[in-house]
């Protein structure tokens, strides 16, 4: 393979367009010692910028950057000065993953002895309209049932099934609880399939009542695939923000620590509407390939154009980030894995990253950020505690 295809290679690594299959054969051909040329820049620039880390000099790096990459012909060394830093920590991070894993096919690690993160086992439940909790094994098989012995819903394995009830006059909801580190689905009495990330809450009416609108309310993270149905508007309830459809495809992240309510829309049309008694107020349209962020402390809404992949690759089991800071990322790592990650330093906090983990433990990404940006952590009562 000649050496503008490998560095097609690399940059579709970057940004997330490589396939399992180009992985691997990444990981082979940078094994090779004729292809070290080839990596020359990126290694030299790696320990250059990691010794300038040692004693951060934001202005030093900005100017021993500039001058790396004003000289280099690769093509994704062509990004603009202002965006340096974010290029940094792509290099730092790819670079780690590599050295990280090709050390660990060759050696049994040293820091082998350390302590094994377990994830606490949380259980994935139901409950009811009467209080009553019903605890779901996401690789079992259940019929759930109200009190008076009736079938509300089948579970087989990681989805729930909810059946049309036209003998209700009323709302009756059950509220499904997915912990940190599961994820699960629930498919409503009139379809529509709902896919919950870890650390998510949904309420939804066992059954929707004819002529009434259809309605959920939700708490963590959430996939929608509603059916259509003109006569029914499809509401999601997210704090103080409705989501209003007929029918689509899109996600909305309401989790309380984050300060926004995102919305990404994958095809479709909703409408968002601020949900404060405010009738008047004209509703957000959004189109697909969209995201509508609403804030919680200003209570408004912006609108910009995002790669929706990244947005719904954890239903697939991935961990996508792009430009977002040690801070969101723990985050995330602690609600994916059911951990718990305290960080007393605040400059790593702010860094911003660019990282793409799939089949990880937390134990393999944590040695590969102590790896690639020398984080200084240990494992105390299965916590994690960084200096």
């Amino acid at each position: 393979m000649n050496r503008k295809k490998i560095e097609n290679l690399i940059v579709k690594y970057l940004t997330n367009e490589a396939n399992s299959a180009d992985l691997d054969f990444l990981c082979m051909w940078m094994g090779n010692p004729k292809n070290e040329k080839v990596f020359e820049s990126y290694v030299q620039t790696y320990f250059e910028v990691k010794l300038l880390m040692s004693e951060p000099d934001i202005e030093k790096i900005k100017k021993t950057l500039s001058q790396k990459i004003k000289k280099d012909k690769n093509p994704f060394f062509r990004y603009r000065l202002d965006r340096v830093l974010k290029y940094v920590a792509v290099l730092i991070l790819f670079l780690g993953v590599y050295l990280y894993q090709k050390e660990n096919t060759t050696n049994v690690s040293e820091n082998s002895q350390l302590p094994v993160l377990v994830p606490k086992d949380e259980a994935i439940t139901v409950q009811l309209e009467d209080g009553e909790l019903y605890t779901i094994k996401s690789n079992g098989e259940s019929t759930l049932k109200d009190a008076e012995g009736n079938v509300l819903g089948v579970q087989k394995k990681s989805q729930l099934r909810y059946g049309q009830n036209n003998n209700l006059s009323e709302a009756v909801y059950n509220i499904l609880n997915v912990p940190n580190g599961k994820r699960f689905d629930v498919v409503l009495s009139d379809g529509t399939h709902v896919y919950l990330n870890s650390g998510t809450s949904l309420k939804y009416p066992v059954s929707f009542i004819k002529g009434e609108k259809r309605q959920v309310f939700l708490t963590g993270e959430a996939y929608f695939d509603v059916v259509e149905d003109k006569e029914r508007p499809f509401l999601v309830h997210a704090d103080d923000m409705i989501v209003k459809v007929l029918g689509t495809k899109f996600n909305v992240a309401h989790y309380s620590e984050e300060e926004h309510i995102n919305t990404v829309l994958v095809s479709g049309s909703v409408e968002l509407y601020d949900d404060q008694g405010n009738n008047n107020a004209a509703p957000t349209l959004l189109k697909p390939g969209f995201m509508a962020a609403w804030s919680k402390v200003n209570k408004d809404m912006s609108v910009e154009n995002v790669d929706t992949r990244l947005h719904t690759a954890w239903m697939e089991g991935k961990l996508i980030f792009r430009n977002r800071t040690f801070k969101y990322i723990r985050s995330t790592l602690e609600r994916y894995y059911n951990i718990t990650i305290k960080c007393s330093n605040t400059e790593l906090d702010q860094q911003r990253f660019d990282a793409t983990f799939d089949i990880e433990t937390i134990d393999e990404i944590l040695e590969t950020f102590n790896k690639s940006y020398a984080i200084d952590f240990s494992i105390q009562n299965n916590e994690v505690l960084i200096n």
